[in-house]
């Protein structure tokens, strides 16, 4: 067992590239039996080179093509206070730039001549994050705008090819995201557009002239269309819109090509756009799965555009599209063991009514060559609650159903992809009604048959996690057992003790301390926590700031001393998750042979 599950916790993902000269060598980041690091690969010869050797979790990266830098953001403890690092060429492991250890960096972006940075962080205060720019050369750093509302978030695609704006989102709420405009010279800051409507801002891709840039907007009705920003007249018009939410664009080096990502019922539909006459273009398209919304790279010679896909079958890979060719193909090359490859199943689509008649939808994958029917089955929760399930590949899921497992991935209402309209259906006094979703999504697979009714487990993280210690406290008697991976015990604690510069994003979507204290105590899983029944894991990093240790700990001591059986995993170098594989190769195992025991497996 635990060599197969391995096997599959190490297959190779390869995501977020990046172009290391005019088109072709690039950067990625890649995820092995060692743990995450970054890579290069020369497109022509193959060759491959490790350019860094901790497994760290990367938040984000970026290249200057025309010197070979790499600049990426790290966080080796988990605790989120990511340091910024610069790559010289010929050189593996990047030094460290910000230097200022207990502080969270947001990248912004570098100059072209690669001497001066951009970035958010919250050395100032803990609770918000000041605009900042570095000169690498003489390593001053000066603070350009003084924020004390949070969240100042810079963009993927944030410093004009100038240098002298930088886009970023002033994040409140899913659908409170306005963005906003410094500039690195003056200081001074605008909203773009510059009006007091509630909407969401966000992806800017600017246009090489620096005339403007292109970005999504929700403000044009339930779902989120695209955009374009004029800078002089500051004017914002809508290019294109859809029935499903625009999620990702990029732009061409010589502005001529718009790529835009549509997230269509959660497979990806990729566009392009040749903005001269604002013309759809045919072109070798990419095989049906979920393209990563910001990690799209046009080539800065040509028309050779980078991006990730994957499907519920297929890990993470690099792919590139040569438009001037009319060709596509993966970059990727590692493969699975036959026998592995052998056992894996793409999900299928479903949708139940849930029970005051609203339809929600979910993916079902089932093991293969076996009827979905009277199966074991493990329904997994997604976190955010602003987030979405997506036909991807998740090592886990595809270890279970080789075990003879049938996972679920719901999308109760709260999640995005379907509208803001669903997204807000759990918001504040609602919350219950999400969880009454999963209620409504057990009896619906007993009903069509899939599930055996005493053999049913529920899972989740962080958000996810909340929802598994709600469903078994306020639906004990459906649950054989349940993992909870870094969820929310107690809503009010939550907010107290979460990092400071979150609470206010948190408290739009679960309620404020100040006026829904009583509804944050009632919603709460601690509210209930005599009923769970059903065998606990709980699992934590120590260092998580977004949900405290001390979320894990309170649950573990009610349920201990209450009687209940609980696992308790709880990891000293991680933080919202387990990012490090080491770590993973630990858990994990532990996380079948539990499932597999009390689903009867074993």
């Amino acid at each position: 067992m635990k060599e197969k599950l391995q096997r599959l916790l190490e297959a190779v993902t390869e995501t977020s590239p990046v172009w290391l000269d005019g088109g072709e060598t690039i950067a990625y980041i890649r995820c092995d039996g060692k743990g995450a690091r970054i890579w290069q690969k020369n497109l022509k010869t193959g060759e491959r080179i490790c350019r860094t050797t901790e497994d760290v979790r990367i938040w984000s990266m970026q290249s200057i093509p025309e010197t070979g830098d790499i600049f990426y953001a790290a966080d080796e403890t988990g605790s989120e206070c990511e340091q910024i690092y610069r790559i010289a060429p010929g050189k593996k492991d990047g030094a460290d730039v910000t230097c200022s250890s207990g502080t969270r960096h947001f990248w912004g972006g570098v100059t072209a001549d690669g001497k001066t940075i951009a970035y958010a962080c919250n050395l100032r205060q803990k609770q918000s994050f000041d605009i900042w720019k570095k000169d690498l050369d003489t390593g001053k750093a000066a603070m350009v705008r003084k924020n004390d509302d949070h969240y100042n978030w810079p963009c993927h695609d944030a410093l004009s090819p100038d240098g002298r704006y930088l886009l970023y989102n002033k994040l409140c709420a899913e659908n409170d995201n306005a963005l906003w405009m410094a500039d690195l010279l003056t200081g001074d800051a605008k909203r773009i557009p510059q009006d007091d409507v509630l909407s969401a801002e966000t992806e800017p891709a600017w246009r090489h002239d620096v005339n403007g840039f292109y970005l999504l907007s929700d403000r044009g009705g339930d779902f989120v269309g695209v955009y374009t920003y004029d800078l002089a007249s500051g004017s914002m018009q809508r290019v294109f819109s859809y029935d499903w939410d625009a999620v990702g664009i990029s732009v061409s080096q010589d502005d001529r090509y718009l790529a835009v990502i549509v997230n269509a019922d959660g497979y990806s539909d990729l566009h392009i756009y040749d903005m001269t006459d604002r013309s759809e273009i045919d072109f070798a398209r990419p095989p049906k799965g979920v393209i990563g919304a910001n990690r799209m790279n046009w080539s800065r010679d040509g028309h050779k555009l980078l991006f990730t896909l994957a499907s519920g079958t297929c890990p993470d890979a690099v792919w590139m599209l040569d438009l001037d060719a009319n060709a596509i193909r993966k970059i990727s090359d590692d493969g699975m063991l036959e026998e592995d490859e052998k056992m894996l199943a793409e999900p299928v689509p479903g949708r139940f009514s849930s029970f005051d008649g609203l339809t929600v939808p979910y993916w079902l994958y089932v093991p293969r060559e076996k009827e979905p029917k009277n199966l074991p089955v493990l329904i997994e929760i997604h976190g955010g609650p602003e987030g979405q399930a997506v036909p991807s590949f998740h090592a886990f899921i595809q270890y279970l159903l080789g075990e003879g497992i049938a996972v679920v991935t719901p999308n109760v209402r709260g999640s995005t992809g379907y509208g803001k309209a669903y997204s807000h259906l759990d918001d504040v006094e609602k919350r219950l009604d999400s969880v009454r979703d999963i209620d409504s999504l057990v009896a619906h697979l007993i009903e069509t048959g899939v599930a055996d009714r005493s053999r049913i487990a529920v899972s989740g993280a962080s958000y996810g996690g909340f929802m598994t210690l709600s469903c078994a406290a306020r639906y004990p008697n459906l649950w054989a057992c349940a993992i909870d991976t870094v969820g929310m015990y107690d809503l009010v604690t939550f907010l107290k003790n979460t990092a400071e510069y979150r609470r206010a994003h948190r408290e739009s979507e679960y309620g404020s301390l100040e006026r829904d204290y009583a509804t944050l105590k009632a919603v709460s899983p601690s509210a209930v926590i005599e009923n769970i029944r059903a065998p606990m894991m709980i699992i934590q990093g120590r260092n998580d700031p977004r949900v405290p240790v001390t979320e894990a700990e309170q649950a573990v001591a009610a349920l201990t001393a209450r009687g209940r059986t609980v696992k308790y995993l709880c990891y000293d170098d991680e933080g919202h998750g387990i990012a490090k594989m080491k770590n993973k190769l630990d858990c994990y195992p532990k996380m079948a042979v539990f499932l597999k025991e009390h689903l009867r497996l074993s």
